[in-house]
């Protein structure tokens, strides 16, 4: 008998070629399409880049589905998806974060929700188009979740927060194969999809004006002073939640104006900002808080990527708490940003946990 497998479409190119890997293997599929925000407000906002679960991703979804002879369930989670993800982000920015929504949309909805309808469409397994590798570790006696083959496309880091009793429910595809491959077989497919633009930005802000979005949200921080380390006023921001740990650019400065100072601490409260030379910007380590280890560790030497798009830097981690870490990095780390998420690697790769940027050190 086949195994029945779930597969999470988003109309692109990745999860198309899983979808079809998935049935080549052998399995019965029946594919999940989620619906994070209305069409109607890609009618009001157009995409200024290509971002996932827009209507033309879903007529995609639809269409490869009939092409390769599954169903398509199509699952609106406006009320969910707000709760968890669209205020979550809000907050986030008001509280002097840096939210990264992904890491807790794969939590709750694409491995979370998607675990939960196993049971109702007698499915046995979830899978997705990332690029990573869910395997059995002789190493750990577990199942893990690792990096895919493509190095340049790894998408691991999104993936360490998931919960880690539903790792060994969950299947990746295209882990063994690389971007070029997935396109190539694409090609061959006829989906008309073979050269769709990945995903850039968020699902639920088409147009990436994230001012726009939390002024639309209620969210209007206005102007402040920028200080520097002495506590000197020198200049002015537009809005605290408009900065990030490491920014240069969007204050006006009245002192030393061809300095480079980035951006150092928010102050919320206070609703000031304080910068500081490029120098001072680099932190020897990190706080993590809520830190989910999908393998369990004390004290180790591993890696620690702090942003999706940092490399990885080798560092002392310790365990401090129940859920909560230290990181010393071997070497200072430029704008280490509370809100984001530390992930944790062993030296093949495998995810040991995340946790969210309580603070740099």
């Amino acid at each position: 008998m086949k195994k029945r497998l779930i597969m999470l479409m988003s109309g692109g190119v990745d999860s198309s070629v899983a979808a079809y890997l998935a049935i080549k293997e052998g399995y019965e599929v029946i594919g999940v399409h989620f619906k994070t925000i209305p069409d109607e407000v890609f009618l009001k906002i157009p995409e200024k880049k290509k971002i996932c679960c827009s209507p033309s991703d879903t007529y995609d979804a639809m269409r490869i589905a009939k092409k390769l002879g599954f169903e398509l369930k199509v699952i609106k989670v406006y009320e969910d998806f707000k709760e968890k993800i669209i205020d979550y982000f809000i907050n986030e920015y008001k509280s002097g974060y840096t939210p990264n929504p992904c890491m807790l949309c794969n939590k709750f909805f694409k491995f979370g929700l998607a675990i939960d309808l196993l049971e109702k469409f007698n499915a046995d397994i979830v899978a997705s188009g990332h690029y990573a590798i869910q395997e059995f570790s002789k190493k750990y006696n577990k199942n893990i979740i690792k990096k895919g083959i493509d190095k340049s496309k790894d998408q691991s880091y999104f993936l360490a927060y998931i919960n880690k009793d539903y790792i060994p429910k969950i299947y990746f595809p295209n882990g063994k194969y690389t971007k070029d491959e997935i396109r190539k077989i694409a090609e061959t497919l006829d989906m008309n999809i073979s050269k769709k633009i990945d995903s850039q930005e968020l699902c639920f802000i088409p147009d990436n004006d994230y001012r726009r979005f939390l002024k639309e949200n209620n969210v209007e921080i206005s102007k402040g002073e920028v200080l520097n380390l002495d506590g000197e006023v020198i200049g002015e921001h537009t809005g605290y939640t408009n900065y990030t740990i490491g920014q240069r650019t969007g204050i006006t400065y009245f002192k030393n104006p061809n300095i480079k100072m980035h951006v150092y601490k928010i102050l919320p409260d206070k609703n000031q900002i304080i910068v500081a030379p490029t120098d001072k910007v680099y932190f020897n380590g990190l706080i993590a808080n809520d830190f989910n280890f999908l393998v369990d560790f004390e004290k180790i030497e591993a890696k620690c990527r702090i942003r999706k798009k940092n490399e990885e830097k080798e560092a002392y981690i310790e365990k401090i708490d129940k859920n909560k870490i230290k990181v010393i990095f071997k070497e200072p780390i430029f704008a280490v940003t509370p809100g984001q998420f530390a992930v944790v690697y062993d030296n093949e790769g495998v995810i040991l946990g995340a946790g969210k940027i309580e603070s740099y050190l």
